[in-house]
């Protein structure tokens, strides 16, 4: 049984309220799990309580998870999700905390600029082919190797560089294109 049917099988298990299961998938992902959270919070305390927090969900909503393929792009896209928000609720209570002493504020035009910007990449990144922008999305965005992102698509290492080989050349002449 491959990795893949492993995990299929311990889900399987979760969701008939198996907790052995829970644990048995909780100690295969739970370091690396813990490595890319800290890499997207820049914090191991945190990174810990969001993985923790990650199988609690997974144990407390086991009813209702559909995983019918990869898991582990499961885990690693719920713990980028459950990222964001720790760190958007921890810049929340920052702001709230340091609202009087926050200096530098970017000025609402900045802020526009920002947004715009943010926007145009998106815009660009949408013209990708589908497959493309995938494998684009989780070597940027996510920090996924090429091996990593071969092994959650199914693809070839070297089908992944040379598709963000293409990603690139693409954005730059979308770039140049619509003069971003």
């Amino acid at each position: 049984m491959n990795n893949g049917q492993n995990d299929l099988m311990l889900i399987s298990l979760i969701k008939q309220g198996d907790n052995r299961a829970l644990d048995s998938l909780f100690k295969k992902y739970y370091y690396s799990l813990c490595r890319f959270a800290c890499y997207l919070t820049n914090r191991k305390d945190l990174s810990e309580e969001i993985v923790a927090d990650v199988f609690f969900r997974i144990w407390e909503k086991r009813q209702e998870i559909q995983v019918e393929k990869n898991l582990r792009a499961y885990l690693f896209t719920a713990t980028r999700h459950t990222s964001i928000n720790y760190m958007k609720q921890e810049k929340h209570v920052m702001e709230e905390l340091n609202e009087d002493f926050i200096e530098n504020t970017p000025g609402p035009e900045a802020e526009l600029i920002y947004h715009e910007l943010e926007s145009r990449i998106t815009d660009l990144i949408n013209f990708l082919p589908q497959k493309r922008k995938a494998i684009f999305q989780l070597n940027r965005f996510e920090g996924f190797t090429y091996n990593e992102i071969a092994e959650i698509l199914s693809l070839s290492a070297k089908t992944v560089e040379n598709q963000m080989g293409k990603a690139i050349k693409q954005l730059k002449v979308l770039q140049k294109t619509y003069q971003l």
